[in-house]
């Protein structure tokens, strides 16, 4: 085979050397990774120096950081601060605490004058200081505008050996009524009230002891003239009233008449007061828990009654009403009778063992009440 001229070791030289590339101007994927990564660094701490020292005070960037924090306060981490949680306790129980005792611990005034009769006598409440008048047994009292009382013994009757007259107590006692036969014939005092300069006692006579002659006809008094004023008939056999109230110009008590019992309003200006009107029945029949105790304030425009553990207080123009006062349960079972004056409540209660008179409660619109200190039947002075 003909070289053509070709030295043989430079063709050998040709024919087994591997070919050489040349090297390559973009660096490895290694190398490009690392200087992205160096670069992204470089930014990065480029970046923070620029937002600390031009950011810092930044106002959003605070209330962003109070937004997270307030988020997760509600489902706080184990490595925030206990310091912020416990410091919200003592304020909450303060405020409830603060608010609490202020609507129960506000009592009744007693600044308005209280009679209270009583087996020990008769006692007078004012300004706190309670003053023992009397050392005889009375039921009722009522204390008149010169200091002296209209009080009563008992309102026992019906062969039933009692002392039913009525009484002005003072420095001299002196009987203001009395019946002819107080075998057939007794009396109950209802109230005391004062209209146009005179003052009044408001009184009923029970007389008969049977079916046919059996009746109670209710008088008002006037202290002044000595002169008496019939209002009617207010029961008969097997029938009558509670003490009744006055109120300007309507008298207010509750009726038994047999297994019935309700309201009872005696009108004085020919105005019709219609149960209805006021959410009552005209009576009621065989129940426990109906309303009971009517009774009237002095001016005639708010009425009162008791509807098992709640106590009603009713303005008599609008038929609306203004308090219902939540009562201890079963204290109703034990009311003798209530007397509202102003925005005050006395309630009369029995001893739970027997029939003898309990201390008196005083309460306000509000529910807020005290027990009084003295045993007995309980009036406001007017």
């Amino acid at each position: 085979m003909s070289n053509d001229g070709i030295d043989p070791d430079e063709l050998w030289a040709q024919t087994t050397a591997l070919q050489e590339i040349p090297p390559s101007s973009t660096p490895p994927n290694r190398q490009l990774i690392m200087i992205g990564t160096g670069a992204f660094v470089v930014m990065l701490i480029v970046g923070l120096v620029l937002t600390l020292a031009l950011g810092g005070d930044d106002s959003s960037t605070a209330v962003a950081t109070t937004t997270t924090s307030s988020s997760t306060s509600l489902a706080p981490s184990t490595t925030q601060p206990t310091e912020n949680l416990t410091t919200l306790v003592p304020t909450t129980t303060e405020n409830t605490t603060t608010t609490s005792s202020t609507t129960t611990t506000v009592a009744p005034s007693v600044n308005q004058p209280i009679t209270i009769a009583s087996t020990l006598g008769i006692n007078h409440l004012t300004n706190g200081i309670t003053t023992r008048f009397d050392d005889q047994s009375w039921e009722t009292a009522f204390r008149l505008a010169d200091g002296s009382y209209i009080a009563q013994h008992s309102s026992l009757g019906y062969e039933q050996l009692a002392d039913t007259n009525i009484y002005r107590v003072g420095a001299a006692t002196t009987v203001v009524q009395s019946v002819a036969d107080p075998a057939t014939e007794w009396l109950h005092l209802h109230d005391v009230y004062t209209e146009a300069s005179s003052t009044f006692v408001l009184y009923s006579i029970n007389s008969g002891l049977g079916i046919e002659d059996s009746q109670e006809e209710l008088f008002a008094l006037d202290l002044t003239t000595g002169l008496k004023t019939s209002f009617g008939l207010i029961g008969g056999w097997e029938s009558g009233t509670s003490r009744l109230t006055f109120g300007s110009n309507i008298i207010v008590g509750e009726f038994f008449a047999s297994a019935d019992a309700g309201p009872y309003f005696l009108n004085l200006d020919g105005y019709t007061t219609n149960p209805n009107d006021l959410g009552l029945a005209d009576s009621y029949s065989d129940c426990s828990v109906c309303p009971s105790r009517f009774t009237v304030d002095p001016s005639g425009q708010r009425l009162a009654w008791v509807e098992a553990d709640l106590l009603v207080v009713l303005d008599r123009s609008s038929a609306t009403r203004i308090a219902e006062i939540r009562l201890p349960q079963g204290l109703y079972t034990t009311i003798d009778s209530i007397d509202i004056f102003g925005d005050l409540i006395l309630i009369n209660v029995y001893e739970t063992t027997g029939r003898s008179m309990a201390k008196p409660i005083l309460m306000s619109f509000a529910g807020t009440s005290m027990i009084l200190e003295v045993a007995g039947t309980a009036t406001f002075d007017q």
